[in-house]
């Protein structure tokens, strides 16, 4: 009998136990779910939603008709704030005209927005909970610093890389635009970062073109579980597993360099160390090499001003560089022409807020600013056309020299961001750019395959991005000048 009493207080306390492990661990999340519950039931009573429904038919309506969807928020609300249901949150889109009062606000936090979009909690997606006191000044300040000492070992590595990725091609030959791309990049960006030796460590450029791929992948995998259950399953899916796999292999090759640099700095009795030379958007110049395969005419426009910048300087510098004043305004058309999302400028709110209208942002909301100026054909005449030309002519107006420059961020181009969070590293990824563009064009002829006259570009809900499995024909040829 007291065998039998003496099992089930056993199992009674087992189970409670249990109960308690899952309340401590389940009860920050439940509360956390209650008070969004709570922000939800508030938002809903303030502004209109552009879909109210949320089950498997309406996520797959997003995926597909996203641009729709917007427009139907936008005519429900009137000029207002709208509601838009994406992925695992509600957002709060508000119109481009808060832009400016926004940009700059610190109660509303773009980092942890990312954090939390990313799930930087969890092992693997760590990276997206990187110390900013260390991060920004490290890329707004150092970097840029150093800009002018970045151009010539980039313009230097390019023939290489050229030959190494694409290789000589006396006649035309076929490659995967995108993952070409990744791969140059990946090369040239580890040089300035990294040295020599990343750069030509297979093994190292392996990681560096797939953790970005593979981050979003996982992330999208994520999302697609309920919120409750994520906790746990982001260890058994596969998307996960491999994220963290790359994390480890990227911190056995980082932590020796790291380590080295510690040592070289304690020997320097402290001092910064001698700025050995040692991501890029690949989405931009995607978009870019994509709009010069459509539009060949524009070719050797591209290669007689490059011919003249470089003539003129003898060599890469940044007066060369800034010398391109229609690859400028190229990069900077093509780059308006495709949004890479359908809003910007995303935010969390630290605390409840009033807008000078009198728009509410209650605490915790996600928000983003949507629909963009640069598809509006009021802001930009005939904005369904691409040209090249746009933001050349717009430089050519007293006092808008400096305004329409591919860095610039402004109301109405935000890919980069505006204001304090606008991406610091987008001066050296301009210069990466440009010197990546002028060589691919001055080495090699480009082509779309045989009877294609335009790229379909992949749409994945609110996400624009290059189309991934794009075909590109290449030619070797020979510069028209010696760089």
């Amino acid at each position: 009998m007291s065998v039998q009493i003496d099992s089930d207080t056993t199992i009674l306390k087992l189970f409670l136990g249990i109960g308690v492990a899952v309340i401590l661990f389940a009860g920050p999340y439940l509360l956390e779910r209650l008070s969004e519950l709570r922000l939800s039931r508030n938002l809903i009573s303030r502004y209109p939603i552009a879909n109210e429904k949320w089950d498997a038919e309406a996520k797959k309506k997003l995926a597909t008709s996203a641009e729709t969807i917007i427009k139907h928020g936008v005519a429900l609300a009137r000029g207002n704030p709208f509601l838009l249901n994406d992925k695992s949150a509600t957002r709060l889109i508000i119109p481009p005209k808060y832009i400016e009062e926004i940009k700059n606000d610190k109660r509303l936090d773009f980092h942890g927005y990312v954090s939390k979009q990313f799930f930087s909690t969890y092992p693997g997606f760590d990276v997206f909970n990187v110390d900013q006191t260390i991060f920004q000044p490290a890329v707004r300040v150092h970097l840029t610093q150093a800009l002018t000492l970045t151009v010539e070992p980039l313009a230097k590595e390019a023939p290489n890389m050229l030959k190494l990725v694409y290789g000589d091609a006396p006649d035309w030959k076929e490659t995967v635009l995108i993952s070409s791309l990744l791969k140059a990049v990946s090369r040239l960006t580890s040089l300035i970062f990294l040295g020599e030796k990343f750069m030509n460590c297979p093994e190292w450029q392996q990681i560096s073109v797939m953790y970005t791929v593979d981050a979003f992948m996982a992330a999208t995998a994520l999302n697609n579980w309920p919120a409750p259950v994520r906790p746990f399953v982001h260890w058994f899916l596969p998307e996960c597993r491999k994220l963290r796999q790359e994390v480890k292999a990227a911190r056995a090759f980082i932590t020796p360099e790291v380590d080295r640099r510690r040592k070289e700095l304690a020997m320097n009795a402290g001092k910064p160390r001698k700025k050995v030379l040692d991501s890029i958007d690949c989405y931009t110049l995607g978009f870019a090499m994509s709009d010069l395969a459509e539009h060949p005419e524009y070719v050797d426009t591209l290669r007689e001003e490059i011919k003249s910048a470089y003539t003129e300087e003898g060599k890469w510098e940044k007066t060369t560089l800034f010398k391109l004043r229609f690859m400028d305004s190229f990069l900077k058309e093509s780059m308006r022409y495709h949004p890479h999302t359908l809003f910007t400028m995303p935010r969390q709110a630290k605390t409840n807020i009033t807008l000078s209208d009198g728009t509410m942002i209650p605490n915790n909301t996600i928000l983003a600013i949507g629909p963009l100026l640069m598809s509006d054909s009021n802001v930009f005449p005939n904005a369904d056309k691409f040209d090249p030309y746009r933001f050349l002519k717009l430089r050519e107006t007293p006092g808008a020299e400096n305004k329409h420059q591919f860095v610039t961020t402004s109301p109405e181009i935000i890919v980069f961001g505006h204001g304090h969070h606008a991406c610091p590293g987008r001066f050296f990824a301009s210069n990466e750019i440009k010197i990546l563009l002028a060589h691919m064009i001055m080495h090699y002829d480009w082509k779309l395959p045989e009877g294609q006259k335009s790229i379909q570009h992949n749409m994945n809900g609110t996400g624009r991005s290059p189309n991934s499995r794009q075909s590109i024909l290449y030619r070797s040829r020979k510069p028209v000048v010696e760089m």
